[in-house]
């Protein structure tokens, strides 16, 4: 099925309280840092994915909190057990090669110059494919509503290897990529930069992650005509 792009740029402004929303979502990734807004973040990143999944077609509202911030703490927690693997690449690959350099000696230090550069380049390699493993996860986390959703290896096969998704999560990392430099940009301008650039980085956010989850339901037969679903809640199947 093909992407329509001009209606996914538009999306996040597809419901009469879209401003309300922006303004919510672009606060809370300004003041991310200070973790608790990124856990409601996530929770409606979370939230935005189901969306997709079920085709919805207004991006979904700022409430019932508390699930807000229970679905973003489990997101929180995903993301990070699937990174656990390409730290531990980083750990050993890169640190290792510190090691090297910190003996003092020629030898040492021409390993340990080219460990650090093939360290580097192995977990960034790493770190891109589960964080393509990572957004499927997440994906299938917010369809079913269960944790051990996250992990399920045949889900992760499935869309893994999906063209569809695959091509989608590329037009999801460009719409990142481009509200990056769009924030970069906008940055230069003295306090009202930092403050436009996370509404940016926020607005972005939600058409890739609506992108995500509408490959992944594309890929995995679900949502969509098979759900009922608005993109608020679970879609139990």
């Amino acid at each position: 099925m093909a992407i329509d792009i001009e209606g996914a740029l538009t999306y996040p402004t597809e419901s009469d309280d879209w401003v309300k929303t922006l303004l919510i979502g672009g606060l809370l990734t300004l003041f991310a840092v200070l973790i608790v807004p990124a856990f409601f973040l996530y929770g409606y990143l979370v939230r935005v994915l189901r969306a997709g999944i079920n085709e919805a077609t207004e991006p979904p509202a700022f409430d019932d909190w508390g699930t807000l911030l229970r679905e973003g703490v489990v997101a929180v927690g995903i993301l990070l057990v699937y990174q656990l693997v390409p730290l531990l690449v980083a750990a050993v690959t890169v640190g290792g090669s510190l090691v090297a350099l910190g003996t003092g000696s020629e030898v040492g230090g021409a390993i340990g110059i080219v460990g650090v550069v093939t360290g580097l380049a192995l977990s960034g390699l790493v770190a891109l494919a589960f964080g393509y493993l990572t957004l499927i996860a997440l994906a299938n986390y917010a369809h079913v509503g269960t944790v051990g959703a996250a992990f399920e290896v045949s889900v992760l096969r499935t869309a893994a290897v999906d063209s569809d998704y695959t091509v989608g999560w590329l037009y999801g990392v460009g719409v990142l990529i481009g509200a990056t430099v769009v924030s970069g940009i906008i940055g230069f301008i003295p306090l009202l930069g930092a403050v436009a650039g996370a509404f940016v980085t926020f607005y972005g956010q939600v058409i890739a992650a609506w992108l995500w989850g509408n490959r992944f339901a594309d890929a995995m037969g679900v949502g969509g005509a098979t759900g009922t679903n608005d993109g608020d809640g679970p879609v139990w199947v």
